[in-house]
C-alpha cells in the first residue's frame, strides 16, 4: 500500500491534466497542513494514494477529520487537513499493521 507526491504542478487550469495523471486504483488528495479551517484556496501538497489505503484505520481517521472540517461536498481534489509527513506515517503504520 502506498502513496506518492504528485508530479503535477499546482497551477490553475491544469485540473483536467492532473485528474488524468492519477493512475487507476488511486486517488488524488490535497494535504493542507494541520487544517486551519475555512477551506480557502492556497497551499497544500498534492499526493496520490492507493484507494485501498483509504480504508485503513489511521487514514480513515484523517478522512473523518476532513469531513468534519471541509464537509462532504468538496469539489475537485479531496482536501485532507494534515501534513504530508502525518499522512505518510498513517499510511506506513497501517500498512505495517496489516502484515
Amino acid at each position: 500500500m502506498g502513496w506518492r507526491r504528485s508530479e503535477t504542478g499546482s497551477g490553475g487550469g491544469g485540473d483536467e491534466k492532473a485528474a488524468a495523471a492519477v493512475p487507476r486504483g488511486c486517488v488524488a488528495l490535497l494535504l493542507v497542513g494541520d487544517g486551519g479551517g475555512g477551506g480557502g484556496g492556497g497551499g497544500g501538497e498534492r499526493v496520490v494514494a492507493e484507494v485501498r489505503a483509504l480504508g485503513q484505520p489511521r487514514v480513515r481517521a484523517l478522512l473523518e477529520k476532513a469531513a468534519r472540517e471541509f464537509g462532504y461536498g468538496q469539489k475537485g481534489v479531496l482536501r485532507v487537513p494534515c501534513s504530508a509527513d502525518d499522512f505518510r506515517q498513517a499510511v506506513a503504520a497501517d500498512a505495517a499493521g496489516a502484515r
